[in-house]
């Protein structure tokens, strides 16, 4: 009997050792991680396998302490689309980037923020961001897509909400701390998951569905006319390098030779080729001061008007822009461009031509192509577009 009630004794004692352990270890847990959720497991999101073969998913870029879940992208695209972020309540990161115009604002030259601020640059495209290499903005000053999505909430010009003020509203919100729990675990907001959450719907937004594509792919075919801008887009051109020649001047290129824009937009994505820095424009004197972003020339049709301040509204007018407005001697002139190919080995640098001296026909074929990369899915995928409206 004696050893009975000892025996029970002995396993309440063990059965309350247990429970004090695990209260204290829950304890400790939490010390350490405040709400964070032990069993905290989100779902990785994975991209779509109908990328074209020539677009690897390994070549994505996407940070190992901010990797894709559905959970955090469903926040972001709240986020994204919020006006919340806004000193005003009436702007969203959406709102200068509509799904509609390739996400940028409107066909507007120059953005306005809160107040009707007038913004600096013309509102850029944002698609296709994990292949990106570059800064961003269009003097590439973030190096990387969270320092570019932190720019915007603050500043005057734009939302004009200091990030505290930020982070309290979502804290306050009835519906943002359960988001947030379930894409990172806590809700307790930060600035720098909000941040994250916004990165990760900005890296799901792909444009990879272009009549270009299903030609590279072998579904499709260019037609006569798009066929012309494709070789003049893709071959260099050819100087006259013959004095007997009087087709052209001495110096300037060939009918018939390509045009070169494939180096500063490289296929797939249109912009630099990886040995040129995705935020740097070239000079005749080498690799010299950063100057402007090279954006890619997908989805044109949708996001005119174009160049950095918005100031060139066609797409007739940027090929008469590269035609025959630009000045060779001029420092931001691209080598690759004009002074180099467009000279004749060891002839002075007068010889040289700003000038691509397109006929008619070339410059029908070279808007042609372009307009073969105008992914029209991407304007209208339910994936990308306003979840408060739905």
């Amino acid at each position: 009997m004696m050893n009975r009630i000892h025996n029970n004794h002995l396993q309440s004692f063990h059965i309350l050792l247990f429970a004090s352990v695990v209260i204290a270890f829950s304890s400790c847990h939490k010390s350490k991680s405040g709400d964070q959720q032990p069993s905290y497991k989100p779902t990785p999101y994975v991209y779509p396998q109908t990328f074209p073969d020539y677009v690897p998913p390994v070549s994505l870029y996407i940070p190992a302490d901010n990797p894709e879940t559905v959970e955090g992208i469903a926040l972001g695209r709240f986020l994204f689309y919020d006006s919340i972020l806004s000193s005003d309540y009436h702007h969203a990161c959406s709102s200068c980037h509509q799904q509609a115009y390739a996400f940028t604002d409107r066909h507007r030259p120059l953005s306005t923020g809160v107040h009707d601020s007038i913004g600096t640059f013309n509102s850029m495209a944002l698609f296709n961001i994990p292949w990106e290499r570059g800064g961003f903005f269009w003097n590439a000053r973030a190096p990387i897509l969270d320092s570019q999505i932190v720019g915007p909430v603050a500043n005057t010009k734009e939302m004009n909400l200091p990030w505290s003020q930020a982070v309290a509203r979502l804290q306050a919100s009835p519906t943002y701390p359960n988001l947030f729990n379930k894409a990172f675990g806590s809700s307790t907001i930060t600035k720098e998951n909000t941040v994250k959450a916004i990165a990760q719907f900005l890296r799901t937004i792909v444009s990879y569905s272009s009549k270009f594509d299903s030609v590279q792919q072998g579904l499709a075919t260019f037609t006569p006319t798009e066929r012309l801008g494709y070789q003049l887009f893709t071959t260099d051109p050819v100087p006259n390098s013959d004095p007997n020649n009087h087709t052209v001047s001495l110096g300037h290129r060939l009918p018939g030779s390509g045009v070169d824009c494939f180096h500063c937009h490289a296929n797939p994505d249109f912009i630099p080729e990886l040995f040129i820095p995705n935020n740097q424009v070239l000079q005749n004197d080498g690799f010299g001061t950063i100057n402007f972003k090279v954006p890619s020339l997908r989805n044109l049709k949708f996001s005119s008007p174009y160049m950095s301040d918005g100031s060139v509204a066609t797409l007739d007018s940027v090929i008469a822009h590269y035609d025959h407005e630009i000045d060779p001697s001029s420092t931001t002139t691209s080598d690759l461009m004009y002074a180099k190919k467009y000279t004749v080995p060891g002839a002075p640098y007068e010889l040289a031509t700003g000038n691509m001296e397109l006929s008619a026909q070339e410059k029908a074929g070279l808007i042609a192509f372009l307009n073969t990369l105008n992914d029209y899915g991407l304007i209208s995928n339910p994936a990308y577009s306003n979840p408060f409206i739905h």
